[in-house]
């Protein structure tokens, strides 16, 4: 291939360039998943014990009970969508979170690793890479209000990967099996 026809690829590829995105499912009701471990060990229980077959009305009733928190759940499960930031975003959100320093103007243990204010830094990441939902910065403040120590981490994780790691072509061993498996019939 000569190297006019290369950069004339890559030119077409450039005019398509788009940053990476990810989702993230976030359950806004976490309150359902007492409900939803408490009738499993229920479950577990009524099959251990034998005392009615799984058909039965008592183990029957109690996996329907199951199935419709699972479903409830997933109502109230939203797909967070975020995009990385262009790379000259990004290092302006970096220096406009720069690392805590200490007493000693040490810059402090917990930021020193990263480069950037932990306390400040991961609520402002995921504003700046969240593109759905479009949020007022109320709406945004009370969204993480909402959210567990466990759920921001989600987020927060997914914007780092972003922005920080390698943009690599996935493989699905599930679409890959399913195509296996089609060609073998």
């Amino acid at each position: 291939m000569s190297g006019k026809s290369t950069l004339k690829n890559f030119k077409a590829m450039l005019a398509e360039a788009k940053l990476p995105e990810a989702t993230v499912p976030i359950c806004l009701r976490g309150d359902l998943a007492a409900d939803h471990e408490a009738l499993e060990r229920q479950l577990e229980q009524a099959e251990k014990t034998g005392a009615e077959s799984l058909a039965g009305s008592g183990a029957g009733e109690l996996a329907d009970r199951i199935l419709a928190i699972e479903d409830e759940m997933r109502e109230h499960t939203y797909e967070f969508r975020l995009r990385a930031l262009t790379r000259v975003k990004w290092r302006e959100l970096c220096h406009a979170h720069p690392p805590r320093r200490g007493d000693d103007n040490e810059i402090m243990e917990p930021d020193r690793y990263v480069g950037i204010n932990g306390e400040t830094f991961y609520a402002a990441m995921i504003r700046a890479c969240l593109v759905d939902p479009e949020l007022t910065d109320d709406e945004f403040e009370q969204t993480l209000a909402a959210l567990t120590d466990r759920q921001f981490d989600d987020l927060s994780d997914a914007a780092w990967g972003l922005n920080r790691r390698e943009v690599d072509i996935p493989f699905s061993r599930a679409a890959s099996k399913t195509k296996r498996d089609s060609a073998a019939e």
